[in-house]
């Protein structure tokens, strides 16, 4: 069967037919598939623009939640709007398209209330397509490519019904398109379940963390008391680079990311970008044991997160939009314990209260080295910084199973929603 799928591939990549496939509009398909444009088979409707001074922040008698983009992403800016002002109404398992904005293109579910007007509403319009074969479609490869092809230039991506319109779809027969559907749900539920397993162990491993990091909880054989330490006592600050343009940047030396620290406790030595420096520059180079902290952020509770370096790397440097703190040795303090200590509960909310700003908030690298950590034996650190290791390789194997499936279901689209490889109804 991979052998008879391997020629299949090939022969439509050479622009021939293989025996019982077309051609068509869309290219090559099966010959009981059509090609249709999305205007063909689909109508859309935008939603509705109701001022700002008709929207209330919370729930009340008569009134729905008003469905911006945003809304869809997460639920930190919610609105609530009445029934009876004029609106478009959305269920659960209708369709919808982000029309303009960073999102423009990316189609969304799974929300109840009323449409605003920077989205549009997909109205199915013939009995032959099924609704969740039209939604696969609109997370494939198949449809943004067509669709950033599209793309009215200038400003925020534009997407337009007229460009809607003109997309085309490989459209099976409905029983089939019903089977794919199926196929790919079941991939989805398999994804989610995942999914919910990480989100599970990491808080596990965030109240495991607030119970070993402060003592609450002491690990067998560890009773002694723990020492109250200053960071500015044990170790000193370093800057990231400086005197940089953007034009010296994308060749030359390897540097550690904002993101990168923003999003690893531990700095993954794979994730760097790359700066021309030159020999007589003074810059300073990381080694390893260093902690990384931004400095700044949107929010108060994203400033001052933390990455320590765990690796022994050559010549390396730290992006200009954070500070470095170097211990002046590891017999206070060991780095495979800063790791979890500067992302605890405990010490995050002292980061917290040192958050300064209105619009964007800054950190104050003075400010943090005249806080206090508590910290016990350098034995008791070890124990705890394997126990939380080991925990945190935990999620990190399920994040890489998670991409896995991910990649395995975007290749199974590929196939499914081309006609590539065919399923029994």
């Amino acid at each position: 069967m991979k052998a008879e799928i391997k020629e299949r591939i090939e022969l439509i990549n050479r622009g021939e037919v293989p025996e019982g496939y077309k051609k068509a509009k869309a290219g090559i398909i099966p010959v009981d598939w059509e090609a249709k444009r999305l205007g063909e088979i689909s109508e859309f409707k935008q939603g509705y623009q109701i001022p700002s001074n008709k929207q209330l922040k919370t729930p009340n008698d008569g009134y729905v939640r008003y469905l911006y983009i945003s809304d869809f992403i997460s639920d930190s800016n919610i609105t609530y709007v009445k029934k009876g002002e004029e609106h478009y109404i959305i269920q659960e398992s209708d369709i919808c398209v982000a029309n303009t904005g960073n999102s423009g293109g990316r189609a969304f579910r799974g929300k109840n209330g009323i449409l605003s007007n920077n989205m549009f509403k997909i109205f199915i319009s013939t009995d032959e397509v099924y609704n969740d074969f039209y939604w696969f479609f609109l997370n494939s490869w198949l449809y943004w490519k067509q669709l950033l092809s599209l793309f009215n230039s200038g400003g925020q991506p534009h997407v337009g019904h007229k460009n809607m319109s003109r997309i085309m779809m490989k459209l099976p027969p409905l029983p089939e398109q019903q089977k794919i559907a199926q196929i790919l749900s079941t991939w989805d539920k398999a994804i989610q379940l995942r999914k919910q397993l990480i989100e599970e162990k990491k808080e596990q491993i965030k109240g495991l963390m607030q119970w070993l990091l402060t003592g609450e909880v002491r690990l067998p054989g560890f009773d002694g008391e723990w020492e109250v330490v200053k960071l500015g006592d044990i170790g000193q600050t370093f800057n990231g680079l400086s005197g940089k343009t953007a034009k010296e940047f994308g060749e030359g030396k390897p540097f550690i990311t904002y993101k990168n620290i923003f999003n690893n406790s531990k700095v993954d030595i794979q994730d760097v970008e790359y700066v021309k420096i030159s020999e007589n520059e003074n810059q300073n180079a990381v080694q390893y044991g260093d902690v990384f902290f931004t400095t700044s952020s949107e929010t108060p509770d994203e400033v001052g997160m933390s990455s320590v370096l765990l690796d022994t790397v050559g010549e390396l440097y730290l992006n200009s939009f954070c500070f470095g703190y170097r211990l002046h040795n590891f017999e206070t303090l060991i780095p495979e314990f800063a790791r979890f200590l500067f992302r605890g509960e405990a010490f995050r909310d002292e980061i917290f209260k040192l958050s300064q700003g209105s619009t964007r908030f800054n950190l104050s690298k003075n400010e943090v080295m005249k806080l206090n950590i508590t910290l016990p034996t350098l034995q008791e650190q070890k124990a705890i910084a394997q126990v939380l290791s080991t925990a945190d390789k935990e999620i990190e194997l399920l994040e890489k199973v998670l991409e896995q499936l991910k990649l395995q279901k975007k290749g199974l689209m590929q196939l499914l929603l081309t006609g590539i490889i065919r399923v029994k109804c």
